[in-house]
This record gives structure tokens, C-alpha cells and sequence, in this order.
């Protein structure tokens, strides 16, 4: 935790929206921090950009701003901690606490206890040096597909970090098109093979005499040019392999470490394999050794549907809008909440690549600052051989979704509406990933 009263320590960076210039904040001047009062949320914007890295202290118990704004603000903000002032009895309304929930770090009610506010700022200051040494990666982790605010993404990012910075099998798995490559590259990025090259081979496309299975063969590999001695392999759809191609895989797993090198000692190679099938089945069905299934199975990595990513899908939607209207030079755009409704209800089966795709046509076909319905090519007609259960479930999310709009993501108003209690509300909206953000809901609040 930082010292407050050390004042070399501190040198942090405060920003208070809607508080008056009281004794905390002249405490905190006095410790070093450097501290900016903020009014007018037309210029919070600027301010918050120019102080970030920095702890944002936002006073909501006189019900001074938009909270839909604050809202706004907090979901855009990189590198700030966000912490909330408010008053006892405003923990009975939702969207306040909904705030809380999506946004801060701990909030603190009026009277404010000095102390502990100070020391909370404090080892935020602290946590925002530690997390810094990771910022360099998050552009890189936008691009391949870890965006997102969802506990499935979170859950995801912390795997990738963890087993980056080591050499363990690992085994990806997941539907088509949820990124399983691109996770891969983002595993190489980290990793201490960073500097030495990702060759990425397609095992629909192996045959037995093809020479980039060298690799797995040490003899061979010392004596052919141009075979890969290092750095990173990732076999995409390993499924595919040949029995004798799994056979030899296997062989290479199976030898000890000092028999893979060649005489220079330079053949260190990382395999990364991924499949889109359950393996596990596979063995059963006895279409994959079983042995190389174990093998390959150090380190599995689920990645998750999109489906499963709830609001990550406007943040992504959002992103790509934005990447590709600066690609193709078209005018920026934003989505209408029609559009946003439309995005969270489609089921997504091609998981980030179809909506990387549906982004990309909406960049180049339209002409207006507006993204609407029509502009979307997506089925008109469900699945036909979708199960009762997911059919169900569908269903199940639809009114979910349309109650939470109804009612302005309240949710204790759609429980009252549905005839279910709170408790049951969330353990459905748990159910479906589904975060009723005030991010993606028009109209007024109770705290507005």
C-alpha cells in the first residue's frame, strides 16, 4: 500500500467529480497528490484523458450529474479508478448500485471516514503501478480478439498471461470462428519466443510426406534448410491429423528433451495445437490416440462462443466499427440502440469472425452516420434444427432482454413485472450473460 504521509511515494493523480474542495482532498494535496475538481462533465472527458493513469472520485448523493453519463465515462476511461461517493439510503436503487457493481473499485458513504478513503486512493495508486507493466500489451490483445469486459474474457485473459511465460502443451478449444489462432498469437506474443517466428499449419492440409512435419523429426531437421528449428507452431484443427501423423506427434512428446535437439542445439520448438471438436469424444470414438490426447492436454484453454460474452458484443461491434472506418476512410458511425438490441439477440453461430465480417460490409455499404437494422445481413429465419432446449432458451433471453429495455434496465422493476423475485431475476440474467448495463439503456434513472 502507498504511504499517504510520504509524500515521494505519492505523486499520484486525482480527479473528483462533483465534489467541493474538502478536507480529504487538501489531505491528499498535502501528501503529494496532485488533484483536479471537476463540474462540467463537458470537460470531463479531456480531463480524465490527460490525468490518466489516475484514481476518479465521483460524488453521487446529490444526484448532481446524468448517471447514464457518468456511466458513459467510466465504460470509455483506460487506466482509472473509479470510486463513488453516495449517500446510505441510495444503496436501495439499482441502477446505483448497477454502477457500482460495473464500474468502481469501492464506494464510500456519506460522512465519508477520512482515513479509509486515503488508504483506499492510496493502494489504488499502487495497484495502477503494477498493472501499468501490462498496458504495452492491451492494443496488441484488441487486435486478436481478448477485448472485452465479460468474466468469461476476463477469465480468458488471465489463462493466456499465465501460460504464456511458460513451455507446457497447450490445447485450444472452441467453436469456429471464436479465435482460437489469434488466441495462439497473443500466446507466442507473450512468450519468451516472442522474437523468433509463429508458424501456424493447417493439419486439414498435412500429408504424411509433407516436409513441414520435420519438425517433429530431429534427424531430419538437422540436415533440411528451411525447416523450422524454433520458436512456435501452432497446428490448427489437430483433429484432422492422420493416424500416422498422430503416431508421430506422440513419438516427439514422448522423447526426452536433450533427443529433440540437434547438433547445434538450436531445433526448441512450441507446440500449440487447437481443435473445434470435442477430443475427448474423439478418443472415445477411437479417432484420436489417446495417449497424444493427454499429451496435448497439459494446458487447455476453452475459448468462449460469443454468445457466452453478453455486452462484449456492442464493445466489439463498437471496435471494429471504428477499426474498419478508419481502414476504408468512410465516415465514423455509431449503432442505434435498434441496432445494439439486434446485435445482443442474434445467436452469432460463426461466432467473432461472422461479426467481424457483419461489421466490415456495414463499413463499406453505408452511407450514413447511422448504423440501422437493415444495414445488417443476418438470417431472417432460426435454425430449423436448433434443439427445444436452446430454442427455450432463446426465448428464455428475448424476454429477459426485452423487460430489462422496458423498464430501462431496472431490475428489480422487470422482477416485479415478470412476477419473480430479485434473487430469480439475477440468477437468470447469470444464466445469459446478460448485464443489465445502463450503458445500453435510454431514459431516465431513479438517480437521475
Amino acid at each position: 500500500m502507498v504511504a499517504i504521509n510520504d509524500k515521494k511515494k505519492s505523486n499520484g493523480r486525482l480527479v473528483a467529480m462533483g465534489c467541493t474542495y474538502e478536507p480529504w482532498i487538501a489531505l491528499l494535496e498535502q501528501a503529494g497528490w496532485k488533484t483536479h475538481c471537476c463540474y462540467d462533465l463537458r470537460t470531463a472527458d479531456a480531463i480524465l484523458e490527460e490525468y490518466s493513469p489516475c484514481v476518479c472520485i465521483v460524488d453521487l448523493s446529490n444526484n448532481d450529474f446524468s448517471l447514464n453519463s457518468i456511466s458513459q465515462r467510466a465504460s470509455k476511461t483506460k487506466h482509472v479508478k473509479w470510486i463513488a461517493i453516495i449517500k446510505k439510503e441510495q444503496l436501495k436503487i439499482d441502477s446505483i448500485c448497477q454502477f457500482i457493481n460495473n464500474f468502481c473499485i469501492d464506494f464510500f458513504s456519506t460522512p465519508i471516514p477520512t482515513s479509509q478513503l486515503l488508504d483506499t486512493a492510496g493502494h489504488q495508486l499502487g495497484m495502477l503501478e503494477i498493472e501499468s507493466t501490462s498496458w504495452a500489451d492491451e492494443n496488441y490483445q484488441c487486435e486478436v480478439g481478448l477485448y472485452g469486459e465479460s468474466k468469461s474474457i476476463k477469465h480468458l485473459r488471465d489463462m493466456v498471461k499465465r501460460v504464456s511465460m511458460t513451455d507446457v502443451n497447450i490445447l485450444l478449444s472452441g467453436e469456429q470462428g471464436v479465435g482460437k489462432e489469434l488466441i495462439a498469437k497473443t500466446i507466442h506474443k507473450l512468450s519468451k519466443r516472442r522474437n523468433d517466428d509463429l508458424t501456424i499449419i493447417n493439419c486439414s492440409s498435412l500429408s504424411d510426406s509433407d516436409q513441414r512435419t520435420c519438425f517433429l523429426d530431429p534427424q531430419k531437421n538437422m540436415d533440411d534448410s528451411g525447416i523450422i528449428k524454433s520458436g512456435t507452431i501452432l497446428l490448427n484443427s489437430v483433429e484432422e491429423l492422420s493416424t500416422s501423423l498422430q503416431l508421430k506427434l506422440l513419438n516427439h512428446f514422448q522423447q526426452p528433451e536433450n533427443e529433440k535437439l540437434n547438433d547445434q542445439g538450436c531445433f526448441d520448438v512450441r507446440v500449440i495445437t487447437s481443435s473445434s471438436v470435442d477430443l475427448e469424444q474423439a478418443v472415445k470414438n477411437n479417432t484420436f490416440n489417446k495417449e497424444l490426447y493427454y499429451r496435448l492436454n497439459v494446458f487447455h484453454v476453452a475459448v468462449p462462443t460469443l454468445r457466452e460474452r453478453g455486452a462484449d458484443i456492442i464493445l466489439l461491434a463498437e471496435y471494429y466499427l471504428q477499426k474498419f472506418s478508419k481502414e476504408y476512410s468512410t465516415r465514423s458511425m455509431h449503432y442505434s440502440e435498434e441496432a445494439k438490441q439486434l446485435l445482443l439477440r442474434y445467436n452469432w453461430p460463426g461466432n467473432v469472425r461472422e461479426l467481424i465480417n457483419q461489421v466490415k460490409r456495414v463499413s463499406l455499404l453505408n452511407d450514413s452516420n447511422e448504423v440501422n437494422l437493415e444495414h445488417f445481413d443476418l438470417p431472417k429465419k432460426t435454425n430449423a434444427k436448433q434443439s427445444l432446449r436452446t430454442i427455450k432458451d432463446e426465448a428464455e433471453k428475448d424476454v429477459l432482454v426485452t423487460m430489462l429495455e422496458t423498464h430501462k434496465g431496472q431490475v428489480a422493476s422487470a422482477a416485479k413485472d415478470l412476477g419473480v423475485s430479485r434473487a430469480t431475476m439475477y440468477r437468470l440474467l447469470n444464466k445469459h450473460n446478460i448485464i443489465p448495463d445502463v450503458r445500453y439503456y435510454n431514459g431516465g434513472y431513479a438517480a437521475e
